[in-house]
């Protein structure tokens, strides 16, 4: 089974709040064929562990909403363009042979970071917490 996880995080990142997107080798392929899907369709989703994976392509959008039940991402061609990006490089194997790394992308709602993380935290299940 894979690991896609998407956490809004209060203080994550340098004392800053982030939303922290934890993957591993199988959760990155999915996201990334979703954020691809999406860039050329203009929409996508998919289903992980209950949770619901939607993806809107809109001008100028960079946000994630959060419930316990469905994520929904709106960004515009540039970003998503950018975590596409992020995520073949998440996908490939570094010379060393370690698959481990992450990402930091601007964002603007519910927090001005994003992490996408492969194979870090991923024996951390952290709590849902609502963005204020």
């Amino acid at each position: 089974m894979s690991i896609v996880r998407v956490n809004f995080l209060p203080e994550f990142y340098l004392g800053e709040d982030a939303v922290l997107l934890t993957l591993d080798g199988s959760g990155v392929d999915e996201m990334k064929d979703a954020v691809e899907e999406a860039r050329n369709n203009g929409s996508s989703r998919f289903v992980h562990d209950g949770v619901d994976q939607e993806f809107h392509i809109e001008p100028g959008a960079a946000t994630v909403e959060l419930s316990p039940s469905r994520v929904v991402w709106r960004l515009d061609q540039a970003k998503a363009a950018e975590i596409s990006q992020d995520l073949v490089a998440l996908g490939v194997p570094r010379d060393s042979g370690r698959t481990a790394g992450h990402f930091y992308i601007d964002m603007t709602s519910p927090a001005e970071t994003l992490v996408i993380s492969r194979d870090e935290y991923t024996d951390v299940v952290y709590p849902g917490v609502t963005p204020q």
